[in-house]
């Protein structure tokens, strides 16, 4: 399969040197000219290009102008101005505000120029290999996050859904709480986590049909601290350790390992907790069918104060009316789930 040219495009007012570089690069490159910046501006509108260079001084429009709008409408493009003058003003302004690659001076040596113009796009698609391989890397470390979360989850086969709303309904409510959107995405995926020191735990326990026993919910308690276990001490999984550790605890300090109380209990476990109850909730499982959505926040209001955070609760509520959860829940759903009313709830 052939490979797809790069695609450039030339700027500038004078006739003769748009032939010149036109000549030099169309053997190898698709090659676009615009003989101003209005022009040129214009183009950038329609067309997709790799590199863009354009000349300094032109009467409509300078380069700096026409790079710095390139830099607005196309980031990845590399930009290069041409310039026959010494103009230092231009050149910092073009610097700082178009984030230009290179300027070249007039006149050029062609052989120059061109070494300029392969370098620069050997180096622009080094970057687009390394954001694909980073892609698939990122794919690759979700997936595996995934199924050591379904494992340990007893391999129930709505876990994997289970986890990916989870990770979705944390990500959404973080934004909402006021967090990065890079740091809503980690904590989202961190989430995923919750549960990994079930690994630790017995089937026999984990699979058991009836209530525990006193002496079995003391083991089932010992998750949390078996996750942190599990999750070490790398600075990475920070986030995932205080989910873990205390995506159990309850607000008012009733809940478990530590009995830990309002702001004690980490934002991130307050906020994974939140969204793992209302999937619980809303889920089919094999003791209970699915609350909807508007049945289960009535039963979490309920808990405000006691089990969960009230302004994480209030957050909730409001990603829920702007359509995020109910997107959410379509997307990850394995099968239509009805609203009956079951009240055997099991958290």
């Amino acid at each position: 399969m052939e490979q797809e040219k790069f695609r450039l495009l030339f700027i500038d007012d004078e006739a003769d040197i748009l032939d010149s570089l036109k000549r030099t690069f169309r053997r190898d490159y698709e090659v676009f000219t615009a003989n101003s910046g209005t022009d040129g501006i214009e183009l950038l509108k329609t067309e997709k290009f790799d590199l863009i260079i354009s000349d300094q001084r032109m009467p409509d429009i300078t380069g700096d102008a026409v790079l710095k709008f390139a830099m607005q409408a196309q980031p990845e493009a590399i930009r290069i101005l041409l310039t026959g003058y010494s103009d230092m003003e231009s050149l910092v302004r073009c610097v700082n505000e178009a984030g230009i690659y290179k300027y070249i001076s007039k006149p050029w040596e062609p052989e120059n120029l061109r070494l300029t113009v392969v370098r620069a796009l050997e180096s622009l698609s080094l970057q687009r290999q390394l954001k694909v391989a980073a892609a698939h890397l990122k794919k690759a470390y979700l997936d595996a996050v995934t199924m050591l979360s379904v494992a340990c989850e007893g391999k129930d086969e709505d876990t994997g859904y289970h986890v990916r709303r989870v990770q979705c309904y944390t990500e959404a409510l973080a934004v909402e709480m006021g967090m990065p959107q890079d740091a809503a995405e980690h904590m989202g995926v961190m989430s995923i986590l919750h549960d990994i020191g079930k690994l630790y735990i017995p089937d026999v326990i984990l699979k058991k049909p009836g209530k525990l026993d006193p002496s079995e919910w003391e083991i089932m308690k010992r998750h949390a601290e078996f996750g942190v276990r599990i999750l070490g001490d790398n600075p990475f999984y920070e986030v995932a350790r205080e989910i873990a550790a205390s995506h159990h605890e309850n607000i008012d300090g009733s809940g478990y390992p530590r009995g830990l109380k309002g702001d004690e209990i980490p934002l991130p476990a307050r906020i994974a907790k939140t969204a793992d109850i209302f999937d619980a909730l809303t889920s089919r499982r094999p003791y209970k069918e699915p609350w909807s959505a508007e049945k289960a926040l009535e039963w979490m209001d309920g808990q405000a104060g006691t089990q969960l955070d009230a302004e994480v609760l209030q957050g909730f509520h409001r990603i829920n009316e702007q359509g995020v959860v109910d997107k959410i829940m379509q997307q990850f759903h394995t099968h239509a789930e009805s609203e009956n009313d079951p009240l055997n709830i099991q958290l």
